[in-house]
């Protein structure tokens, strides 16, 4: 009887162990369905020339430019969008970054940063930069709470 118990709770063990690791694997969605935001609409890609007119809007209202400052500003957020457009066509996969292209990219947008500082005065260039490093700190922390972040990292280490 005791034997018969026995085996019969090494049984249960045995099942309830090999279904508990039966977890439903996530399905990576297409191309097509990751473009739809979450309300519902499908994301559309702007141009470069409204999205350097958002930017130009956007730090005008913010940092009270003059009209001079505002074309200048223009001009370069067209420039770099015209230029992000045309690395983004492109692009190469996602396993073939190269440290070269990085390095070149990080000097581009320190270039485009000093360019930034020569337009905007001393006293709109350091709210920008404020702006700027509270954006980043929003960004670490919002990246923080991904689920699935982290771990990998861990295990790799």
């Amino acid at each position: 009887m005791k034997k018969l118990i026995l085996m019969l709770s090494m049984g249960v063990l045995f099942a309830g162990t090999s279904f508990a690791q039966d977890a439903p694997q996530k399905v990576r969605k297409e191309r097509s369905e990751q473009r739809v935001r979450k309300d519902g609409q499908e994301r559309v890609r702007i141009s470069p020339e409204e999205r350097a007119a958002k930017r130009t809007q956007m730090m005008t209202k913010k940092y009270d430019l003059n009209k001079s400052q505002q074309a200048k500003l223009q001009a370069l957020f067209l420039k770099q969008s015209n230029e992000m457009a045309a690395q983004r066509s492109n692009r190469l996969e996602a396993t073939q970054k190269d440290p070269a292209q990085r390095q070149a990219r990080k000097a581009k947008q320190e270039q485009y940063n000093a360019e930034i500082k020569r337009i905007l005065t001393k006293k709109q260039y350091a709210q920008f930069e404020a702006d700027r490093k509270e954006m980043k700190e929003k960004h670490a922390a919002k990246k923080g709470q991904r689920p699935g972040r982290g771990q990998r990292q861990l295990q790799k280490s």
